[in-house]
């Protein structure tokens, strides 16, 4: 998880063993897998992953991320990942724009005082997806999200927040941004199955 979370991970590096904790930040989420219409026949599609540290490839995260984004789209019911067997694709790229320096100065002084002055860092995340229908026609959207975690002694940065382990958090993170996806390119009447009664009544 420590290769996901580049300004948090600096501060941890530095602070040893005092506590963190991470939050979601609620601003982004918006669907839920309520907010999805599952279809009978999923559309299985080929997945491809790729994780960025201020844009550039970091591959060493791929692995991980490939597992939120795998079982998220699994479980809404609308795609199966498929290794073959088919031409639609979908590529999601999680970069992480972070500014390292910064967070190694607040982590740095949350160390010097042992966790008695508290730290809040935030990862901010760039997440790009694309889908490549069957007849190669391309639609990509642009998601944006973030992720706070607080070291040693300090507030959560929003009233009832939950906190939660930073991988549990970039997980909900990527779940997050693909139902976004997914009611968006519902909305946009891709990605349903249109039952064949429709065509025949019409």
């Amino acid at each position: 998880m420590k290769k996901l979370l580049l300004p948090a991970f600096a501060v941890l590096f530095m602070t040893g063993c005092i506590s963190s904790k991470s939050y979601v930040d609620p601003s982004f989420g918006k669907a839920t897998y309520d907010d999805i219409q599952k279809v009978d026949d999923q559309h299985a599609m080929l997945v491809d992953i790729e994780f960025q540290r201020n844009g550039e490839a970091f591959p060493d995260a791929n692995a991980e991320v490939r597992s939120h984004v795998e079982r998220t789209l699994r479980a809404s019911g609308v795609i199966a990942p498929a290794t073959d067997g088919t031409t639609k694709r979908i590529k999601v790229t999680v970069n992480n724009v972070a500014d390292l320096g910064d967070a190694a100065a607040k982590g740095f002084g949350t160390g010097l005082t042992f966790g008695a002055v508290g730290t809040l860092v935030t990862d901010y995340y760039e997440v790009f997806i694309t889908y490549t229908d069957e007849d190669g026609e391309l639609t990509t959207k642009e998601y944006k999200h973030a992720l706070h975690t607080t070291i040693g002694n300090k507030d959560a940065p929003f009233e009832n927040a939950e906190p939660m382990s930073p991988a549990s958090a970039f997980g909900v993170i990527v779940e997050q941004v693909l139902l976004n996806f997914i009611q968006e390119m519902q909305q946009e009447g891709k990605l349903v199955r249109v039952p064949i009664e429709t065509f025949i009544a019409a």
